[in-house]
């Protein structure tokens, strides 16, 4: 054997020996619980150095190529706030207050969210909001189905800290504290209800939130029944839904199916036209495309099982007619029918028909027409 070999078996034997040690350490370091995991104890600064760098990398890398949608809409950051409000608080509590202490003693503790609009680009607080942190404590959306949601907060958040002095209002904390009709059902559920929904003699809070007054009993049940066992997909509806009781879901339906709809202000004058294509959409359907009539089903005269859509904002059906678009809302039997429609309907003829269904008195229940758009 030359030299040379001999030199390279060598070098084969450290490494190996060297290896051996290592993994030997490693899992004498494992098993041995020398590391400290407490949260009252820091990391090592090479750990906190590591951890971050991965982490900042990592979030960089899967946001760069998400598209921003515009995000100073009102009715989205309202939405966002009052989404807010609901499931981030207990966390990072309410902009400009304090960090709640107990959640404080957690490692890494719920940052400040005051200035994360300028600490963060929008996509990365989509991805953050939508995926979640591992090890931080910081949960995924409930639903990642539901982007539309995510955008509303990061909204919110990318408005900070401008509306932080409006949060109250933003967040409808003020409807919740004004009102007085929380007799007929459990108050917390109510109050919870109240911050985003119709209030007696209210609107909702924002165009983005659907208005439930006088909607029919039968479906506003349903409608809670599929959040709850997550068949309709909502990451800000579903965990609300999963903590009623039958009984409390019955109430709120019945509450809401009485409560009296309230005109409200249309984000912008209607365009004529636009009403004009609209009308004929929700009154004919389009019977190339095999579109039925909107009013057909959702006209207050059929099946209790279908919302009223007139008076309903018209942002939020164009909303949902997106959603059952790319399949969002197909995992109930009449979310299969949407399906079908919203999948052949184009962007306009949504904005259309939207702009039409909102534009007519709130409950109204309409005649559809029997002749066909051709």
């Amino acid at each position: 054997m030359d030299l040379r070999n001999l030199h390279w078996t060598a070098v084969a034997k450290i490494v190996g020996l060297g290896a051996v040690l290592l993994v030997t350490a490693g899992v004498v370091f494992v098993w041995s619980g020398v590391y400290n995991v407490a949260a009252s104890k820091d990391h090592l600064r090479i750990t906190t150095w590591i951890l971050t760098l991965i982490r900042e990398r990592s979030i960089a890398n899967r946001s760069f190529t998400i598209e921003v949608p515009p995000l100073d809409d009102d009715g989205m950051i309202r939405l966002g706030a009052s989404h807010f409000e609901g499931a981030c608080v207990a966390c990072h509590n309410r902009p400009g207050e304090e960090i709640n202490p107990i959640v404080s003693g957690m490692l890494p503790p719920p940052p400040d969210l005051m200035d994360i609009g300028k600490r963060r680009p929008p996509e990365e607080i989509f991805w953050i909001v939508k995926h979640g942190l591992k090890y931080t404590g910081m949960p995924a959306w409930p639903n990642t189905r539901r982007d539309e949601e995510v955008w509303a907060v990061t909204a919110f958040l990318a408005s900070l800290p401008a509306t932080a002095g409006n949060y109250p209002e933003l967040a409808g904390l003020t409807r919740s504290q004004a009102s007085s009709d929380e007799r007929s059902v459990g108050g917390s559920a109510l109050t919870a209800c109240g911050r985003c929904h119709e209030r007696e003699g209210t609107g909702t809070n924002g165009d983005r939130i659907p208005r439930l007054a006088g909607l029919p009993e039968a479906y506003l049940l349903r409608s809670l029944q599929e959040y709850a066992k997550g068949t309709r997909p909502s990451g800000a509806m579903e965990p609300v839904a999963d903590l009623l009781s039958e009984d409390a879901m019955r109430e709120l339906a019945a509450h809401y199916s009485a409560l009296r709809p309230t005109a409200g202000n249309q984000s912008a004058p209607p365009d004529p036209e636009q009403l004009r294509r609209g009308e004929a959409i929700a009154n004919r359907g389009i019977a190339h495309q095999g579109v039925p009539a909107c009013l057909s089903c959702h006209s207050g005269r059929q099946s209790q099982q279908f919302p009223v859509l007139a008076g309903q904002h018209a942002e939020y059906i164009e909303e949902q007619i997106r959603l059952w678009r790319r399949g969002g809302r197909i995992g109930t039997p009449y979310g299969k029918i949407m399906t079908a429609v919203a999948g052949a309907l184009d962007e306009a003829q949504i904005e259309d028909v939207a702009a039409y269904l909102g534009s007519l008195p709130p409950g109204r229940a309409a005649a559809p027409m029997t002749e066909v758009n051709r």
